[in-house]
């Protein structure tokens, strides 16, 4: 699948009307406005996790205020009982589920014999995903939908990051192996590969990294958006806008693929 310069449009103001839809890690960047793009395209009801509890807060009241009933769970991925027990208790409460988004997500860096932060980042990116889509299953609808926030690391490697490589190319194979499995009650799922997106997290991995090496952050950055051939930083909203699209009516025939969103980083790679 070639790189997306401009992601497909999202859904229009009430087409997902009265629709169930869980989103992980909602808090601020591709979460939170997936939960916002969501809610404006008429969702009923959004259950939102995230570890941050205040700005989760902040997003349920914007959610809330676009007229989608929401409730909030401030949960780390990897303590698998609260998660576990936290979200069974509000789908019961919500009836059926149509849309699950797996967004949560650490980008720690690690070296090649860090084990901590080895275990940790797969603990979150991976097995916490692989969770909450486990918990989730017995109440998403027949030709429910699925989407898993991987990366362009997820096809490539990149130094000091062995541990997030190997969670966002374990997360494809995720997506893959689970589209077929879920293939004949239409469900789909699918994964975007998200390049440089502007968001907090990435402007703290930029500044982690220019502080080990002793270089000014603002011209990494610079850098950076100079590497991508539409030399701008792709934002989150664009993101959303094609996690939208997957969730849909529209792409009720994609499933078990992999759309990169990264101004053409990758050179459709």
């Amino acid at each position: 699948m070639n790189a997306l310069d401009t992601p497909a449009p999202a859904p229009a103001a009430g087409e997902l009307a009265g629709r169930t839809a869980v989103v992980t890690g909602a808090a601020q960047g591709i979460g939170r406005e997936t939960a916002l793009l969501l809610a404006r395209a008429g969702a009923a009801r959004l259950i939102l996790l995230d570890r941050d509890a205040d700005r989760l807060q902040a997003v349920t009241k914007e959610t809330g205020d676009l007229g989608a009933e929401t409730v909030p769970l401030a949960v780390d991925l990897r303590e698998r009982d609260a998660v576990r027990g936290a979200l069974r208790t509000a789908l019961r409460a919500a009836g059926p589920l149509h849309i699950l988004v797996n967004n949560a997500g650490v980008a720690d860096e690690n070296g090649p014999d860090d084990e901590e932060t080895w275990l940790r980042v797969l603990d979150i990116n991976l097995h916490g995903t692989f969770a909450v889509t486990a918990a989730c299953l017995e109440h998403l609808t027949d030709h429910g939908r699925i989407v898993n926030v991987s990366s362009i690391l997820g096809k490539a490697g990149k130094m000091r990051n062995t541990a997030y490589c190997a969670s966002k190319h374990g997360l494809i194979g995720y997506t893959k192996g689970l589209a077929l499995d879920l293939a004949s009650r239409g469900i789909t799922v699918n994964a975007v590969l998200p390049g440089w997106i502007d968001t907090p997290m990435l402007r703290r991995e930029i500044a982690a990294s220019a502080e080990e090496i002793g270089a000014d952050p603002a011209r990494m950055l610079r850098q950076a958006r100079k590497s991508i051939p539409l030399r701008r930083l792709v934002e989150a909203r664009e993101a959303a806008e094609l996690i939208g699209f997957l969730v849909s009516d529209r792409a009720a025939a994609v499933t078990a693929q992999s759309l990169t969103v990264d101004g053409g980083y990758t050179r459709g790679m």
